[in-house]
C-alpha cells in the first residue's frame, strides 16, 4: 500500500501535468499562427514541359509574377500545343488563396482579357470525382478554366474552394503532414494554395460543338497531371 503522502505528491503530480497540458492545448488552440511567422511556400520551378495526351507540345515560357495587393506573387508559365488546331495554355500558382481568391471570376480580369460577363451558371460544370470547371466561349475562342487544389476536388466558386481547402477533422481527418508546423506556428492547418488555369482554342466554325468538347478533354487530363504532380508544400 501506497503511503499518503505519497499518494498526495503522486495526485499533485497529475494536476500539475493536466494543468500544463490544458494551458498548451488552449494556446495552441487560441493563438494560431500570425502572417509574420508563416513559412512561405517553397519557391517552385514550373517544367519546361508537360504531356498533354494526342496533343504535341511546341512552345513554353515564364509568365511574368503578379504581385497581389498583400505582397503574395503568383508566378506561372505559359504552354502551347499543337495538333489540328494550337492550344494555349497558362498557369499560375497562388500561394494564398484565402487572401487572393483562385475563384474564375476573381482572377479571369487579372491574368485575360476575357470579360466576366461570359461566365454564367451554366458554364460552371462538375465531373464526379474530379471537381468543377468552366467552360466558356468568347470573341470565337473557347475557354477551359479551374483552380487545381493540393487536395479534394478542382474548384471554380470561393465556397467550393473554402469548403475544399479547410479540413474538418470530424469528416476529413486532421492533415499529419501539417499538423507538426501548425503546433510551430509555421503553417496553418488549411492549405489554401492553387493552380490556377485557363486552356484557349479557336473554335473551328465547322464545328463548334466538337471543339468545346475536345477542349474539355484536354482540360480533365491537364488537371490529372497536375493533381499527381502539385507543388510540394
Amino acid at each position: 500500500m501506497m503511503h499518503p503522502v505519497a499518494i498526495a505528491r503522486q495526485s499533485l503530480l497529475f494536476i500539475l501535468c493536466g494543468g500544463a497540458i490544458g494551458v498548451l492545448g488552449n494556446a495552441v488552440i487560441n493563438s494560431p499562427p500570425t502572417k509574420s511567422s508563416l513559412s512561405a511556400p517553397a519557391a517552385y520551378q514550373f517544367p519546361q514541359q508537360v504531356p498533354l495526351a494526342d496533343m504535341q507540345m511546341s512552345t513554353s515560357k515564364l509568365l511574368a509574377a503578379h504581385t497581389f495587393k498583400d505582397g503574395m506573387v503568383a508566378t506561372g508559365m505559359s504552354y502551347r500545343y499543337q495538333n489540328s488546331k494550337p492550344i494555349e495554355i497558362e498557369i499560375r500558382y497562388i500561394t494564398d488563396g484565402v487572401g487572393n481568391r483562385p475563384t474564375m471570376d476573381a482572377m479571369l480580369p487579372v491574368f485575360t482579357q476575357v470579360p466576366i460577363t461570359v461566365l454564367r451558371p451554366s458554364t460552371m460544370k462538375e465531373q464526379p470525382g474530379l471537381g468543377f470547371y468552366s467552360l466558356f466561349v468568347d470573341k470565337k475562342t473557347a475557354y477551359f478554366g479551374t483552380c487545381i487544389n493540393p487536395q479534394g476536388i478542382t474548384t471554380v466558386t470561393g465556397d467550393q474552394f473554402h469548403a475544399n481547402s479547410n479540413p474538418n477533422p470530424l469528416t476529413t481527418g486532421i492533415p499529419i503532414d501539417r499538423l507538426l508546423p501548425w503546433v510551430l506556428g509555421k503553417q496553418t492547418l488549411r492549405d489554401s494554395r492553387c493552380l490556377w488555369t485557363i486552356l484557349s482554342t479557336p473554335i473551328d466554325p465547322a464545328a463548334p460543338d466538337a471543339t468545346i468538347k475536345t477542349l474539355e478533354t484536354l482540360g480533365v487530363n491537364w488537371i490529372r497531371w497536375w493533381q499527381v504532380h502539385f507543388p510540394a508544400a
